[in-house]
Protein backbone atom coordinates (compact mmCIF):
# COMPACT_ATOMS: atom_id res chain seq x y z
CA UNK A 1 0.00 0.00 0.00
CA UNK A 2 1.45 3.09 -1.04
CA UNK A 3 0.88 6.79 0.46
CA UNK A 4 0.13 10.16 -1.66
CA UNK A 5 3.15 11.54 -3.05
CA UNK A 6 4.54 14.53 -0.10
CA UNK A 7 3.72 17.52 -1.77
CA UNK A 8 4.93 21.51 -1.43
CA UNK A 9 2.25 23.30 1.44
CA UNK A 10 0.07 25.49 -0.29
CA UNK A 11 0.00 28.60 2.17
CA UNK A 12 -3.12 29.70 0.77
CA UNK A 13 -4.74 26.55 2.05
CA UNK A 14 -3.38 26.60 5.50
CA UNK A 15 -4.44 30.59 5.30
CA UNK A 16 -7.77 30.44 4.76
CA UNK A 17 -8.25 26.87 6.83
CA UNK A 18 -6.75 29.25 9.82
CA UNK A 19 -9.08 32.05 9.20
CA UNK A 20 -12.45 29.78 8.84
CA UNK A 21 -11.11 28.54 12.28
CA UNK A 22 -11.09 31.32 13.92
CA UNK A 23 -14.60 32.07 12.54
CA UNK A 24 -15.80 29.34 13.75
CA UNK A 25 -14.54 29.81 17.32
CA UNK A 26 -16.00 33.69 16.90
CA UNK A 27 -19.64 32.47 15.66
CA UNK A 28 -19.66 29.96 19.07
CA UNK A 29 -18.67 32.47 21.23
CA UNK A 30 -21.77 35.18 19.56
CA UNK A 31 -24.26 33.02 19.50
CA UNK A 32 -24.27 33.64 23.54
CA UNK A 33 -25.81 36.90 22.74
CA UNK A 34 -27.98 35.36 19.74
CA UNK A 35 -29.65 33.25 20.99
CA UNK A 36 -30.98 34.74 24.42
CA UNK A 37 -34.12 36.45 25.10
CA UNK A 38 -33.81 39.44 24.01
CA UNK A 39 -31.09 38.90 21.73
CA UNK A 40 -27.83 41.06 22.19
CA UNK A 41 -26.69 41.30 18.73
CA UNK A 42 -24.42 44.44 19.86
CA UNK A 43 -22.27 42.30 22.32
CA UNK A 44 -21.22 40.05 19.36
CA UNK A 45 -17.31 39.93 18.59
CA UNK A 46 -16.65 41.97 15.68
CA UNK A 47 -20.16 41.25 13.93
CA UNK A 48 -22.71 38.35 13.54
CA UNK A 49 -22.77 38.72 10.22
CA UNK A 50 -20.53 38.52 6.90
CA UNK A 51 -21.59 40.27 3.39
CA UNK A 52 -25.03 39.40 4.51
CA UNK A 53 -25.01 35.94 5.85
CA UNK A 54 -24.48 34.64 9.47
CA UNK A 55 -21.16 34.41 10.06
CA UNK A 56 -21.01 30.33 11.37
CA UNK A 57 -22.39 29.89 8.27
CA UNK A 58 -19.72 31.78 6.20
CA UNK A 59 -17.36 29.81 8.41
CA UNK A 60 -18.67 26.37 7.54
CA UNK A 61 -18.62 27.34 3.85
CA UNK A 62 -15.30 28.05 3.79
CA UNK A 63 -14.16 24.74 5.67
CA UNK A 64 -16.28 22.86 2.86
CA UNK A 65 -14.24 24.57 0.14
CA UNK A 66 -10.89 23.98 1.42
CA UNK A 67 -11.48 20.55 2.54
CA UNK A 68 -12.54 20.06 -1.15
CA UNK A 69 -9.35 21.59 -2.21
CA UNK A 70 -6.92 19.86 0.40
CA UNK A 71 -7.69 16.77 -0.47
CA UNK A 72 -8.07 16.58 -4.26
CA UNK A 73 -4.50 18.37 -3.92
CA UNK A 74 -3.42 15.41 -1.86
CA UNK A 75 -5.09 12.83 -4.24
CA UNK A 76 -5.47 14.18 -7.04
CA UNK A 77 -2.60 12.07 -9.31
CA UNK A 78 -3.00 8.63 -6.78
CA UNK A 79 -5.73 7.54 -3.83
CA UNK A 80 -5.53 4.01 -2.67
CA UNK A 81 -9.20 3.31 -1.38
CA UNK A 82 -7.66 1.72 1.80
CA UNK A 83 -5.05 4.04 3.06
CA UNK A 84 -7.39 7.31 2.32
CA UNK A 85 -10.24 5.50 4.93
CA UNK A 86 -7.56 4.24 7.32
CA UNK A 87 -5.72 7.57 7.63
CA UNK A 88 -8.77 9.28 7.69
CA UNK A 89 -10.12 6.91 10.60
CA UNK A 90 -6.48 7.79 12.41
CA UNK A 91 -6.96 11.28 11.92
CA UNK A 92 -10.75 11.58 13.46
CA UNK A 93 -11.50 9.29 15.64
CA UNK A 94 -9.11 8.58 18.24
CA UNK A 95 -8.79 12.14 18.82
CA UNK A 96 -12.71 12.40 18.89
CA UNK A 97 -12.61 9.42 21.36
CA UNK A 98 -10.07 11.49 23.71
CA UNK A 99 -12.03 14.71 24.40
CA UNK A 100 -15.04 12.87 24.33
CA UNK A 101 -14.13 10.52 27.45
CA UNK A 102 -12.47 13.81 29.35
CA UNK A 103 -15.47 15.73 29.15
CA UNK A 104 -17.86 12.66 30.24
CA UNK A 105 -15.20 11.86 32.76
CA UNK A 106 -15.61 15.76 34.48
CA UNK A 107 -19.19 15.55 33.54
CA UNK A 108 -19.87 12.40 35.38
CA UNK A 109 -18.47 13.61 38.79
CA UNK A 110 -19.84 17.14 38.67
CA UNK A 111 -23.54 15.36 38.32
CA UNK A 112 -22.96 12.34 40.80
CA UNK A 113 -23.88 10.41 38.22
CA UNK A 114 -24.60 9.29 34.90
CA UNK A 115 -27.20 12.39 33.92
CA UNK A 116 -27.93 12.00 29.78
CA UNK A 117 -31.43 10.41 29.10
CA UNK A 118 -31.06 8.38 25.71
CA UNK A 119 -31.48 4.88 24.24
CA UNK A 120 -28.15 3.35 25.05
CA UNK A 121 -28.01 1.63 21.74
CA UNK A 122 -27.79 5.28 20.18
CA UNK A 123 -24.33 5.53 21.78
CA UNK A 124 -23.12 4.24 18.33
CA UNK A 125 -23.81 7.53 16.86
CA UNK A 126 -21.33 8.86 19.48
CA UNK A 127 -18.52 6.36 18.52
CA UNK A 128 -19.13 7.09 14.78
CA UNK A 129 -18.50 11.15 15.30
CA UNK A 130 -22.54 11.38 14.07
CA UNK A 131 -24.15 12.10 17.71
CA UNK A 132 -24.30 15.88 16.97
CA UNK A 133 -25.26 15.48 13.47
CA UNK A 134 -28.04 13.15 13.73
CA UNK A 135 -29.73 14.99 16.84
CA UNK A 136 -30.90 17.71 14.05
CA UNK A 137 -33.50 14.54 12.68
CA UNK A 138 -34.80 13.93 16.22
CA UNK A 139 -32.61 11.40 17.34
CA UNK A 140 -31.67 11.26 21.30
CA UNK A 141 -27.79 10.61 21.55
CA UNK A 142 -25.11 11.41 24.26
CA UNK A 143 -23.71 14.16 22.16
CA UNK A 144 -21.26 16.20 24.59
CA UNK A 145 -18.36 17.27 22.13
CA UNK A 146 -18.12 18.78 18.41
CA UNK A 147 -20.63 20.13 16.20
CA UNK A 148 -22.75 18.62 13.35
CA UNK A 149 -20.23 19.44 10.92
CA UNK A 150 -17.87 16.72 12.30
CA UNK A 151 -20.76 13.89 11.14
CA UNK A 152 -21.23 15.99 7.98
CA UNK A 153 -17.42 15.74 6.93
CA UNK A 154 -17.23 12.15 7.85
CA UNK A 155 -20.18 11.48 5.26
CA UNK A 156 -17.97 13.68 2.57
CA UNK A 157 -15.36 11.95 3.46
CA UNK A 158 -16.98 8.61 2.32
CA UNK A 159 -18.20 9.55 -1.17
CA UNK A 160 -14.98 11.67 -1.75
CA UNK A 161 -13.31 9.17 -4.21
CA UNK A 162 -16.36 9.33 -5.92
CA UNK A 163 -16.27 12.80 -6.29
CA UNK A 164 -12.44 12.58 -6.86
CA UNK A 165 -13.24 10.14 -9.86
CA UNK A 166 -16.19 12.54 -11.75
CA UNK A 167 -13.67 15.45 -10.89
CA UNK A 168 -10.86 13.61 -12.74
CA UNK A 169 -12.77 12.36 -15.19
CA UNK A 170 -15.58 14.94 -16.26
CA UNK A 171 -15.50 17.72 -14.35
CA UNK A 172 -17.77 19.89 -16.39
CA UNK A 173 -20.53 17.24 -15.46
CA UNK A 174 -19.74 16.85 -12.25
CA UNK A 175 -19.87 20.80 -11.72
CA UNK A 176 -23.27 20.69 -13.41
CA UNK A 177 -24.30 17.74 -11.12
CA UNK A 178 -23.28 19.46 -7.93
CA UNK A 179 -25.36 22.52 -9.06
CA UNK A 180 -28.85 20.35 -10.23
CA UNK A 181 -28.04 18.63 -6.84
CA UNK A 182 -28.48 22.09 -5.38
CA UNK A 183 -31.26 23.19 -7.07
CA UNK A 184 -32.89 20.22 -6.20
CA UNK A 185 -32.40 20.42 -2.77
CA UNK A 186 -34.01 23.98 -2.78
CA UNK A 187 -36.90 23.29 -4.24
CA UNK A 188 -37.96 19.46 -3.45
CA UNK A 189 -37.11 19.61 0.35
CA UNK A 190 -39.75 19.35 2.89
CA UNK A 191 -38.39 17.72 5.73
CA UNK A 192 -38.33 19.90 8.32
CA UNK A 193 -34.11 19.22 9.15
CA UNK A 194 -32.04 22.50 7.53
CA UNK A 195 -30.99 21.58 4.40
CA UNK A 196 -28.05 23.72 4.91
CA UNK A 197 -26.56 20.54 6.64
CA UNK A 198 -27.49 17.48 3.78
CA UNK A 199 -24.41 17.04 1.79
CA UNK A 200 -26.77 17.57 -1.77
CA UNK A 201 -27.20 21.19 -0.59
CA UNK A 202 -22.93 21.24 -0.48
CA UNK A 203 -21.98 19.94 -3.43
CA UNK A 204 -21.36 23.00 -5.10
CA UNK A 205 -19.01 24.42 -2.29
CA UNK A 206 -17.02 20.75 -2.23
CA UNK A 207 -16.94 20.55 -5.49
CA UNK A 208 -15.31 24.07 -6.06
CA UNK A 209 -12.70 23.60 -3.86
CA UNK A 210 -11.84 20.80 -5.78
CA UNK A 211 -11.91 21.80 -9.26
CA UNK A 212 -10.31 24.87 -8.27
CA UNK A 213 -7.06 22.94 -6.85
CA UNK A 214 -6.72 20.99 -9.83
CA UNK A 215 -7.16 23.87 -12.48
CA UNK A 216 -6.33 27.01 -11.10
CA UNK A 217 -4.32 26.79 -7.58
CA UNK A 218 -4.32 30.58 -7.89
CA UNK A 219 -6.21 33.60 -7.82
CA UNK A 220 -5.34 36.34 -10.36
CA UNK A 221 -6.35 39.93 -9.54
CA UNK A 222 -9.12 40.27 -12.42
CA UNK A 223 -11.07 37.32 -10.59
CA UNK A 224 -10.21 39.01 -7.29
CA UNK A 225 -12.20 42.10 -8.03
CA UNK A 226 -15.05 40.51 -8.94
CA UNK A 227 -14.41 38.49 -6.01
CA UNK A 228 -14.88 41.64 -3.50
CA UNK A 229 -17.54 43.11 -5.72
CA UNK A 230 -19.73 40.35 -4.91
CA UNK A 231 -19.11 40.43 -0.96
CA UNK A 232 -19.37 44.90 -1.00
CA UNK A 233 -22.77 44.42 -2.80
CA UNK A 234 -23.97 41.94 -1.01
CA UNK A 235 -23.42 43.74 2.21
CA UNK A 236 -24.65 46.69 0.50
CA UNK A 237 -27.80 45.56 -0.93
CA UNK A 238 -28.24 43.05 1.73
CA UNK A 239 -30.78 40.95 -0.67
CA UNK A 240 -33.82 39.10 0.85
CA UNK A 241 -33.41 36.02 -1.36
CA UNK A 242 -32.46 32.23 0.07
CA UNK A 243 -29.99 31.83 2.69
CA UNK A 244 -28.60 29.21 1.10
CA UNK A 245 -27.92 30.64 -2.33
CA UNK A 246 -26.34 33.50 -0.83
CA UNK A 247 -24.09 31.41 1.53
CA UNK A 248 -23.21 29.20 -1.69
CA UNK A 249 -21.30 32.11 -3.76
CA UNK A 250 -20.13 34.52 -0.96
CA UNK A 251 -18.56 31.60 0.52
CA UNK A 252 -17.02 31.32 -3.25
CA UNK A 253 -16.45 34.83 -3.45
CA UNK A 254 -14.55 34.90 0.01
CA UNK A 255 -12.35 31.74 -0.83
CA UNK A 256 -11.24 33.50 -3.91
CA UNK A 257 -10.40 36.67 -1.89
CA UNK A 258 -8.82 34.83 0.69
CA UNK A 259 -6.42 32.96 -1.69
CA UNK A 260 -5.54 36.33 -3.73
CA UNK A 261 -4.64 37.92 -0.46
CA UNK A 262 -2.76 35.33 0.59
CA UNK A 263 -0.96 35.09 -2.29
CA UNK A 264 -0.02 38.73 -1.52
CA UNK A 265 1.20 37.55 1.89
CA UNK A 266 2.88 34.38 1.29
CA UNK A 267 6.36 35.79 1.92
CA UNK A 268 5.21 36.98 5.78
CA UNK A 269 6.91 34.34 7.83
CA UNK A 270 5.41 35.43 11.03
CA UNK A 271 1.89 34.62 9.00
CA UNK A 272 2.70 31.45 7.46
CA UNK A 273 3.95 29.95 10.81
CA UNK A 274 0.92 31.37 12.58
CA UNK A 275 -1.11 30.14 9.92
CA UNK A 276 0.63 26.58 10.18
CA UNK A 277 0.41 26.52 14.09
CA UNK A 278 -3.23 27.06 13.68
CA UNK A 279 -4.17 24.14 11.04
CA UNK A 280 -2.20 22.15 13.21
CA UNK A 281 -4.17 22.15 16.05
CA UNK A 282 -7.28 23.15 14.10
CA UNK A 283 -9.03 19.68 14.47
CA UNK A 284 -8.51 20.31 18.36
CA UNK A 285 -9.77 23.53 18.46
CA UNK A 286 -12.61 22.42 16.93
CA UNK A 287 -13.54 19.50 19.22
CA UNK A 288 -12.91 21.48 22.81
CA UNK A 289 -13.46 25.24 21.58
CA UNK A 290 -17.69 24.96 22.25
CA UNK A 291 -17.23 22.90 25.29
CA UNK A 292 -14.94 25.79 26.76
CA UNK A 293 -17.04 28.67 25.84
CA UNK A 294 -19.73 27.60 27.36
CA UNK A 295 -18.40 26.34 30.50
CA UNK A 296 -16.85 30.36 30.79
CA UNK A 297 -19.85 31.32 30.14
CA UNK A 298 -21.33 29.70 33.40
CA UNK A 299 -19.39 32.53 35.23
CA UNK A 300 -20.71 35.49 33.94
CA UNK A 301 -24.29 37.04 33.69
CA UNK A 302 -24.54 37.53 30.43
CA UNK A 303 -27.13 40.61 30.45
CA UNK A 304 -24.86 42.40 32.72
CA UNK A 305 -21.70 42.49 30.40
CA UNK A 306 -21.15 45.58 28.59
CA UNK A 307 -19.62 45.61 24.98
CA UNK A 308 -16.20 45.66 26.43
CA UNK A 309 -16.18 42.84 28.60
CA UNK A 310 -17.58 40.79 26.42
CA UNK A 311 -14.24 41.04 24.32
CA UNK A 312 -12.48 40.50 27.50
CA UNK A 313 -14.27 36.93 28.03
CA UNK A 314 -13.85 35.89 24.79
CA UNK A 315 -10.11 36.68 25.18
CA UNK A 316 -10.20 34.65 28.08
CA UNK A 317 -11.91 31.58 25.92
CA UNK A 318 -9.46 32.05 23.41
CA UNK A 319 -6.67 31.63 26.13
CA UNK A 320 -8.06 28.49 27.66
CA UNK A 321 -8.83 26.67 24.20
CA UNK A 322 -5.34 27.24 22.76
CA UNK A 323 -3.50 24.88 25.71
CA UNK A 324 -6.50 22.89 25.78
CA UNK A 325 -6.04 22.42 22.27
CA UNK A 326 -2.45 21.57 22.26
CA UNK A 327 -3.22 19.27 25.16
CA UNK A 328 -5.19 17.24 22.98
CA UNK A 329 -3.26 17.09 20.19
CA UNK A 330 -0.58 16.10 22.47
CA UNK A 331 -2.21 13.38 23.90
CA UNK A 332 -3.39 12.15 20.71
CA UNK A 333 -0.06 12.00 19.85
CA UNK A 334 1.24 9.82 22.39
CA UNK A 335 -1.96 7.29 22.37
CA UNK A 336 -0.92 6.74 18.68
CA UNK A 337 2.64 6.24 19.51
CA UNK A 338 1.66 3.49 22.37
CA UNK A 339 -0.75 2.06 19.58
CA UNK A 340 2.01 1.89 16.77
Amino acid sequence: MEAPVKKERLFYLDFVRAIATIVIIITHYNALFLYTNPQMPHKAVISPYVANIYIGDFGVSLFLIISGAALMYVYEEKLNLLVFYKKRFLNIYPMFWIAYSAVFLIRFFEHQGFWMKAPLGNFVYTVLGMDAYVGNFGIDTFFIVGEWFLGFIIIYYLIFPLLRFGVNKVPVVMILLSLCSFVAMMYLWKYPVQPSIIIFTRLPELVFGMVFVKFRKKVTWYVALPSAAVLVVNTILMPQINNNIQTMYVGIAAFLMLVFIAEQLKNCKPLCKLSSAVCKYSYAIFIVHHVIILRVADYFDLYKLTVQESYVVFAGCCFIIIPAAILLYEAHKKVMSIFK
